[in-house]
């Protein structure tokens, strides 16, 4: 059996390890360059953390470290990086270590990592978020919590343990950095001139779901095993990775799934509805810093869309405490931007406007409390006030008064303290005794909590229902009825609800009637009569009332469990089969040996279930069985889980398995009748997607991995280089390519050598195929056709709010949560300036965007580092736009764009000291911008005649490798009689090449099959004619 596919509800995504080792040293974030570091600064110096590895299912990339094939030759070929730069010479380190070369597939054997390379190099700052520093004495373990946002705003989620091994380091002569060598845990001596040292290694786990206890069990095991195991980091962290891409998550429902690591059993609990996210943390952590009344605040500045920073001593505590805010406001869930940690260099970002939910380190408390307009929720002392503000803190929305008694009232029942609560209790006689009866007393708080404010909510906004109308058969919400139907304090509250994003999207949901937790907990408080405890100055509404047989009724016709009324099935356990050693050899991969065994004991378990437990069993076993391959069984799985709970369903999943089949299984599948008038065809709508199956997904096209051993192995020339470059794809034109070469050599030789070619290009393939996965995120309606994604920024703060840039052929656009907006044409940019960003936090490079559109602000993006590079690509990409304009040449723009493409990659590239171009990476980068050069030059002003006949300017040599002079014209009318032999008129080009290109003129679109003469096209008699071949 092959090699598998990953699965597709696997709890790790990917496991990233970050730090420093042997391989990258010790290099400063911010290096001294006028004087060698002194004798205290390798204990007070910020170093730069590097992704030392990135594993995931199939895929063991280690970007740093080349020696180890030799150790783990045994490993399956399909699973390492196919290619690894050299080890650097000993005691010499580099800038950036190479930190993310070997991210990108580029070999045979290589698989693509399932998240992308931007997304890697964000974590190193997130995972030490303090500042990479090294210590005198071993700090303790350390373990916080992350959450991470794509393009498209879809979260991550992320553990990370940070613990620290023991370095000996010496100062490279002349410089502030610091090679350094691995001590053998029984060393405890030190050598003469090297000081002993603990340098922190971050295991940052990340998952789809939030997962954040069930990740930290993992992690500490697997950290367990670092620190004891005799094999090195790689073969641990590479084993660890394979294994735990196999482990999939339990669908909604009461079944867990369990699975053993160095004998430790992990838990892997199952979210308890469809509509809600799996809640693997306690949720009463507020309660023990933030009083009623500030939780309550937090809550209406939540959902008032306030710009919120908390503050902590302990990073750890930044994720849990907002993560838990978000479960206490639901239904509503928040659409804005999420950062809730930020790291020292990040923290200007509160800065931004829009509105944000963010989260830092308490000790940027006195620059925080600065800027206006932000709520501050200091975790420490508990307290939530408004920063820079010079009225008391009435300016915090209020939570309306009925509700938060009510809320308060419930919350006295709620046991927020174990021991506490447990005192009477015996003690545990074994660890895993108490730690069950821990996990439940957590698992019962938390439903309490949730409970209490899910009732809260319901008394806010049940009343909603009754103000919505319906006028030519559209629904719209009578806000001022709505409004004015509230007590007079509470009517500010709601006036700030009903304009936010979060109110639209419940208000949807209550429109189109969804039957969710917030309907049955609605309908449970009508049944149990909660209205008669409501005030009795609060004004009489009439309201619908439902009985208890309707109740019931009317959960059996939709199916949903009653989680509020109906007693819940006990949980039961699904325990996994042990993992296959990934680094021994076996006869069959290792996926696909755990595979079929949790098959086999899905088949057994659903033989003798009960019928409510066989849904989950069948998502379980249908997902295995599509990660092993075999579709069609898949299928029928799915389809059966239709017939026992069709909201298990994976719509999107099954989707992509039916799109994915070939002509043969679709034939299968079709006489097998699946789906012919089934609920899978009811929910899939099966015959809209098999009219789509011949066409290629948005985003998707053939992706063909270059052997690395056809890259260079030895110097090249200019011509030997010009090969490559169009054996890659990379551009075709001949003075591009000698552009390029310049660039990367300097013009200090006439010969590159492989390292800079093969860096280069790993660049290259990481740019593309980030830029590929950023298109497929946003939405379709996004990009037209004749525009891609050329750049994307990091992370940064401009007029529009917290976000990134997205520079297309045509235009920038920013993007921020789930929001595009359109910054400028490409075409309307009257300037591009440079400044410098300064505020109470920070001083920043900036870029400010002036616009001809009358009446349009200038848009500022503080860029930071990026700056100069932003300002470069926008400004060739803009001068290339110009030149199109003036001289009528659309291909102009198409030109630019690649040398936009061409300029950042040898920007990241010279990122590395390898490289021929890492001292003159900004004079490497300037040689490429041909067309902002041009236009400074003046060479392609036209004259005002010309200028004012010339219709289309058209390059016929613009495939071509070389240029070729155009030896005849001939311009043919066509045929306009509007009969049936209707043609359009061309223009015939005879090149000196002896190729002979045809336009159609009314398009002026080039014949993509050209005609070859036998020779060289000559001029006769003043008379354009071939002497053969036409």
């Amino acid at each position: 059996m092959g090699t598998s596919a990953k699965l597709n509800n696997s709890l790790m995504e990917i496991l990233v390890v970050v730090g420093m080792d042997q391989h990258t040293g010790l290099v400063p974030d911010h290096p001294q360059l006028e004087k060698p570091a002194s004798s205290l600064s390798l204990f007070t110096t910020a170093y730069e953390p590097q992704v030392l590895a990135a594993c995931a299912h199939e895929v063991a990339n280690f970007p740093n470290s080349a020696s180890i094939f030799a150790a783990m030759s045994s490993y399956s070929s399909s699973t390492l990086s196919s290619s690894m730069p050299p080890s650097p010479a000993k005691g010499v380190k580099t800038r950036r270590s190479q930190s993310l070369r070997r991210l990108t597939p580029t070999g045979k054997h290589s698989v693509a990592l399932p998240v992308g390379s931007d997304v890697i190099s964000s974590l190193a700052p997130l995972c030490l978020p303090g500042n990479a520093y090294v210590y005198k004495d071993k700090p303790k373990d350390h373990i916080h919590y992350l959450v991470l946002t794509d393009i498209s705003g879809a979260h991550s989620y992320a553990t990370v343990y940070t613990y620290y091994r023991k370095f000996l380091a010496v100062q490279v002569a002349g410089k502030s950095e610091y090679s350094i060598r691995a001590v053998p845990l029984n060393d405890t001596g030190e050598d003469e001139g090297a000081k002993a040292c603990y340098v922190p290694l971050c295991c940052c786990m990340i998952s789809k779901a939030p997962y954040f206890f069930t990740m930290r069990d993992c992690l500490s095991c697997l950290v367990q095993q670092l620190q004891k195991d005799v094999r090195t980091m790689e073969m641990i962290v590479a084993e660890f990775g394979t294994n735990l891409a196999l482990v999939p998550r339990p669908p909604p429902g009461n079944l867990s799934i369990s699975f053993q690591i160095n004998r430790f059993l992990v838990t892997v609990p199952s979210p308890t509805d469809p509509d809600r996210q799996v809640l693997d943390m306690p949720l009463h952590y507020p309660f023990l810093t933030f009083s009623l009344d500030a939780i309550l605040t937090l809550v209406a500045c939540l959902l008032t869309e306030q710009r919120i920073v908390f503050l902590a001593s302990d990073y750890a505590l930044l994720t849990i405490i907002m993560e838990s805010f978000l479960t206490y406001m639901q239904p509503f869930v928040w659409q804005n931007v999420y950062v809730p940690v930020l790291s020292n260099a990040m923290v200007d970002l509160v800065e931004a406007p829009g509105v944000f939910m963010m989260g830092c380190h308490v000790s940027h408390r006195e620059k925080i409390i600065k800027v206006p307009g932000i709520v501050v929720a200091d975790i420490q002392s508990g307290e939530v006030l408004m920063a820079d503000s010079d009225m008391s803190d009435s300016e915090l929305p209020c939570f309306p008064q009925a509700a938060a008694d009510f809320f308060k009232d419930k919350c006295r029942t709620i046991k927020l303290q174990y021991d506490f609560s447990y005192l009477y209790s015996p003690t545990h006689t074994s660890v895993e005794e108490a730690r069950k009866h821990r996990d439940a007393w957590q698992q019962d708080c938390n439903k309490n909590i949730q409970t209490v404010f899910l009732q809260t909510m319901v008394r806010l906004f049940r009343d909603v229902k009754e103000y919505v109308s319906t006028v030519n058969h559209r629904r719209y919400l009578n806000k001022d009825k709505f409004l004015a139907a509230q007590d007079d304090k509470d009517r500010p509250f709601f006036r700030e609800v009903c304009q936010s994003q979060m109110f639209k999207r419940f208000l949807q949901d209550r429109m189109d009637q969804k039957r969710d937790y917030y309907h049955v907990m609605e309908e449970s408080m009508q049944w149990q009569g909660e209205e008669a405890s409501e005030t009795s100055d609060k004004p009489i509404r009439m309201r619908r009332k439902i009985s208890s047989n309707a109740l019931g009724q009317k959960n059996r016709r939709s199916g949903v469990v009653n989680f509020a009324l109906e007693a819940s099935r006990p949980n039961c356990t699904f325990q996994l089969p042990t993992f296959t050693q990934a680094y021994k050899k076996t006869e069959r991969t290792t996926a696909a040996h755990f595979y079929d065994s949790c098959i086999q004991k899905l088949t057994s378990c659903l033989e003798n279930c009960d019928p409510p437990d066989r849904a989950a069993y069948l998502y379980l076993r249908g997902m295995m069985r599509a990660a092993q391959g075999s579709s069609l069984t898949a299928l029928e799985d799915f389809h059966n889980l239709c017939s026992a709970d069709v909201k298990l369903f994976p719509a999107e999943h099954v989707q992509s398995i039916i799109t994915s089949l070939n002509e043969v299984e679709r034939s299968q599948l079709e006489q097998k009748g699946l789906y012919k008038g089934g609920p899978m065809e009811q929910k899939m709508m099966v015959g809209k997607l098999r009219k789509m199956s011949t066409e290629g997904d948005r985003g998707q096209g053939l992706i063909i991995a270059l052997d690395f051993d056809q890259l260079p192995q030895r110097d090249v020339d200019v011509q030997e280089f010009s090969k490559h470059i169009r054996l890659l794809d990379i551009a075709v034109d001949s003075e591009v390519i000698e552009r390029l070469f310049v660039s990367l050599t300097l013009e200090d030789t006439s010969y590159l050598d492989p390292d800079t070619f093969s860096i280069f290009y790993d660049c290259w393939k990481e740019t593309e195929l980030d830029n590929s996965r950023v298109a497929c995120q946003l939405p379709e309606d996004c990009l037209t056709r004749e525009e891609g994604v050329l750049k994307v920024s990091r992370l940064i703060r401009c007029d529009f709010g917290t976000g990134r840039l997205i520079l297309t052929h045509k235009r920038l656009l920013f993007r921020t949560g789930d929001r595009t907006q359109e910054v400028v044409r490409i075409r309307d940019i009257l300037n591009l300036e440079k400044f410098q960003h300064n505020t109470v936090l920070t001083s920043a490079d900036a870029l400010k965007i002036y616009s001809k559109v009358d009446g349009q602000s200038p848009f500022s993006a503080i860029l930071k580092e990026e700056r100069n590079q932003w300002f470069m690509l926008l400004r060739e990409l803009w001068c290339g736009r110009n030149i199109a304009e003036g001289t009528k040449d659309p291909q102009v723009v198409h030109q630019a764009a690649l040398n936009v493409l061409l300029i950042n990659a040898v920007v990241l590239s010279g990122d590395y000291e390898e490289c021929a171009h890492y001292d003159g990476v900004e004079k490497a980068a300037a040689n490429l911008c041909f067309f902002t050069k041009r236009q400074e030059q003046g060479k392609d002003n036209l004259p005002e005649e010309t200028s004012q006949v010339l219709i289309q300017r058209v390059n016929p040599s613009l495939d071509d490798s070389v240029r070729n002079t155009v030896e005849a014209l001939l311009y043919t009318s066509g045929d306009n009689s509007g009969g049936d032999h209707r043609s359009s008129p061309l223009l015939w080009c005879a090149m000196g090449s002896g190729q002979v290109k045809v336009y159609d003129a009314s398009t002026w679109i080039c014949d993509q099959q050209y005609i070859q003469a036998n020779n060289r096209v000559v001029r006769h008699n003043s008379t354009y004619r071939p002497t053969t071949g036409w």
